[in-house]
């Protein structure tokens, strides 16, 4: 096997300046319901894949928040994944909180031939961390066993955020990032909740005005979250056609011992214990008893129909119509729960990409600014538009890879209070 260790490493400064630019049939696929999934509710919605589960909620190093696959609007033969996890990350916490579980394999599955199975694996483990402004190292493991290290941004307590610290293998032409940074997602997630009580109250009567009704709280506004981000070229990511799939997963081994000092350790296999691809659907789709189920499961299982009869059921309690559920339903089930990207599909523009005809909804994967909960929604809305008001990220992304932007810091003595929370 070959490794490569660092060969390029550059810091991105931070960027204030940086301003928001103003099984199923065919017939049923269209191009939005093909990558739009619903959220839907039985059951508390807390974010596109925040906190999901019981078991997710008590174990945070494994959470994973969203996942987000776009091409590089700077150079379309690029492909970038990322990954987020451990969200709601507060600024005066980062000595014990900015630290990824060193017992965890941070997993990319591609899929590159047209149905569920992954067929490649992008995969990243982390040293143990320690915080109190120390870094880890990153292991990085691409497809066809070439290997290289980078270290993490640190998380600080400084009033400025610290330089990104980017790393690049030159010999495969990737790029890597992780570390603290801002939390990309952006919604009202007490609006969402409040319709989704109203949905559970009276099915089929809920009252839709409900998620946009407090006029735009980003939920996740001054929170920040951990990111892993890698930019491949597309050509090790292609396979059969110009369509890939992407899921992140979160595995731990089957057997975790806690030693004689307290050091927590893994040996067996590799178990998932959390997964994302399309935004929302474990947490809207998925019904409570369900969701630890749902997360240890496989694409495959999605393909074979094991949570079928849930998505249905969840789809019927925000008055969706049957032609919508037919569309959203059958595409959550058909080749699984997969983030959809066409190799071909332009992307083009500022903060990772801004053009309409690219993007979530245009089989252009997800890009940050991509408001998927606007989208989803206005899908389980049957077609009518529907939204949370909130149509943008607090923060202004980065134009340059890992395109996410700083975290917010604690504030320095005597400047007024705001942490820019929006509950």
């Amino acid at each position: 096997m070959k490794v490569k260790k660092t060969t390029n490493r550059k810091k991105i400064m931070t960027n204030p300046q940086e301003k928001h630019p103003s099984p199923c049939p065919a017939r049923f696929c269209s191009l939005a319901a093909c990558s739009v999934l619903a959220l839907l509710c039985v059951t508390r919605v807390s974010a596109s894949d925040h906190i999901d589960s019981p078991s997710i909620t008590q174990d945070r190093g494994s959470d994973l928040t969203d996942t987000y696959a776009f091409l590089d609007p700077n150079d379309n033969t690029q492909v970038v994944l990322i990954m987020s996890t451990q969200g709601f990350v507060v600024s005066g916490e980062h000595f014990g909180m900015c630290i990824f579980d060193h017992n965890i394999r941070y997993r990319f599955e591609i899929e590159n031939t047209g149905d569920a199975k992954p067929d490649l694996f992008i995969d990243v483990s982390y040293s143990k961390g320690l915080g109190r402004e120390k870094t880890q190292t990153a292991t990085i493991d691409l497809p066809g066993d070439h290997k290289f290290t980078a270290e993490t941004t640190k998380g600080t307590q400084d009033a400025k955020a610290p330089e990104m610290d980017i790393t690049t293998d030159e010999e495969m032409g990737a790029k890597f990032f992780a570390g603290p940074a801002d939390d990309p997602f952006f919604l009202d997630d007490t609006g969402a909740n409040r319709l989704v009580g109203a949905s559970i109250k009276n099915p089929g009567n809920a009252k839709m005005s409900l998620l946009g009704e407090r006029g735009g709280r980003d939920t996740y506004a001054g929170f920040n979250t951990l990111i892993t981000a890698i930019s491949v070229p597309a050509k090790m990511l292609r396979g059969d056609s110009d369509v890939i799939g992407i899921n992140a997963v979160a595995q731990r081994r089957a057997t975790q011992t806690i030693g004689d000092k307290g050091v927590l350790t893994g040996s067996g296999e590799w178990i998932t214990v959390d997964r994302d691809g399309t935004p929302l659907v474990n947490n809207g789709l998925i019904p409570a008893p369900r969701k630890d189920e749902y997360n240890a499961a496989s694409t495959q299982d999605d393909a074979n129909g094991v949570f079928e009869d849930d998505i249905v059921k969840s789809l019927e309690g925000l008055n969706t119509d049957a032609e919508h559920i037919a569309k959203l339903a059958k595409v959550a089930v058909k080749k699984g729960d997969i983030l959809r990207l066409d190799l071909t599909v332009p992307n083009k523009g500022t903060q990772g990409g801004s053009n309409k005809d690219g993007g979530f909804g245009k089989m252009g994967g997800r890009r940050l600014q991509d408001d998927v909960v606007d989208m989803v929604f206005t899908m389980i809305n049957n077609g009518e538009p529907l939204g949370d008001k909130v149509d943008a990220n607090e923060k202004p992304f980065r134009n340059t890879f890992p395109f996410v932007a700083d975290p917010t810091q604690p504030f320095p003595p005597g400047k007024e209070a705001d942490d820019h929370t929006r509950q």
